[in-house]
């Protein structure tokens, strides 16, 4: 099994606003995995534009894959400086996280990361640079399996100011938090959330200032490996029973035809479920030992796309559409094995049924725009 990084994320927007001043940004690539946090100056629409802006330049650069030095002379020489004030109109952190947990940390203007490594807590040593006239401080360190670094916008340190605490929480108070009041035998995800709620208590329930968390983990990843559809030939029926039944992770098919040809390769007995899960759109699930979820193909198939589509992720009714996009949605790399024999009963399906090969090219972007990887094999 291979480790991969994930990223938590939580924000509070600032009392009497309808929108975060803080940005962030994920880009994921096979060899390396990019965070960007931007905090625009002062709050609300005018400083979520010049944060998104600045997350998206930076993000853009790097898949176009943009030397980091270039992409940090190219954000510090145009980002503009408030004439009043005289600090600049968009701070900005980057992460940049390998495959195997080196992180390289640049920021300008930004606060220190906080690193959780084996139950303790420390401030990240940072080294500063010039560049056009401007500090950016740098970082390097490794990251193993279960080892945390969170980042934050000032937000973090700068809650319960002029109200439960008189200079604000601060970096200081925020280790101190971390040591006494966070459970940190917990996924990146876990870790912000109860940061976040920290922040909150001591903003007494009405954030002060726009407040996000990040936090990156790297941990084993999460695969699942789905069957579906028939080889053009007849010969590679069993090749693709064989590679799927090697592959990592959980295991799902997708095709009524699909599950019978399986069950008759590999001889393990397919049943049917009873109707209490039959809906008036979703065909009744299967069951074959060995394998987590078996569900009927095209339907279920473009029923779990559109949810997806629609951003339809919580509260749904258990059916075989909302078990496999459960399933997708927990996976971090997903592998397909896809039987591109096309199926005469296609022509008897409803009006608004998209075709196999279809369906799974929706699923597939959809699925990478949530940072998931996906992996295709035809036969």
């Amino acid at each position: 099994m291979s480790l991969i990084c994930e990223v938590g994320k939580t924000q509070l927007i600032k009392h009497g606003e309808v929108t975060c001043g803080d940005s962030v940004e994920i880009v994921r690539n096979p060899d390396e995995t990019v965070v960007v946090l931007s905090d625009g100056l002062g709050s609300g629409v005018k400083a979520n534009i010049l944060s998104n802006l600045t997350t998206k330049i930076i993000s853009k650069m790097v898949s176009s894959k943009v030397p980091m030095q270039d992409i940090v002379e190219t954000i510090v020489g145009t980002l503009p400086v408030c004439s009043v004030r005289g600090v600049a109109y968009s701070t900005f952190t980057i992460l940049k996280i390998s495959p195997d947990g080196d992180v390289e940390i640049i920021d300008f203007d930004g606060l220190p990361p906080i690193l959780i490594k084996n139950g303790f807590v420390e401030v990240v040593e940072r080294e500063s640079e010039e560049i056009f006239g401007k500090l950016i401080n740098k970082a390097h360190l490794k990251l193993n399996e279960g080892d945390l670094l969170f980042i934050s916008s000032d937000g973090v340190t700068e809650a319960g100011l002029g109200l439960t605490l008189p200079m604000g929480l601060q970096t200081k108070g925020l280790v101190k938090a971390l040591k006494e009041n966070v459970n940190l035998k917990c996924s990146a995800q876990e870790l912000v959330d109860q940061i976040i709620a920290i922040c909150m208590s001591y903003y007494i329930s009405e954030p002060g200032d726009d407040t996000t968390g990040v936090a990156v983990q790297m941990r084993q990843a999460r695969e699942c490996a789905i069957l579906t559809g028939l080889p053009q030939n007849k010969e590679d029926d069993s090749r693709m029973v064989d590679e799927f039944m090697r592959s990592h992770g959980r295991k799902i098919i997708c095709g009524g035809t699909t599950a019978q040809v399986f069950s008759r390769e590999s001889g393990m007995e397919l049943t049917t479920d009873d109707h209490d899960l039959l809906t008036s759109e979703v065909p009744p699930i299967s069951h074959i030992n060995g394998i987590d979820l078996v569900t009927e193909g095209i339907i279920t198939m473009n029923r779990c796309c559109e949810l997806l589509e629609n951003n339809q992720l919580d509260n749904l009714p258990e059916n075989g559409a909302t078990m496999l996009l459960n399933q997708l949605l927990r996976a971090d790399r997903i592998t397909l094995f896809f039987g591109t024999q096309l199926n005469p009963a296609y022509e008897q399906i409803k009006p608004g049924i998209r075709l196999r090969n279809v369906v799974i090219e929706k699923l597939t972007v959809q699925l990478q725009r949530l940072g998931k990887e996906v992996i295709i094999h035809q036969y």
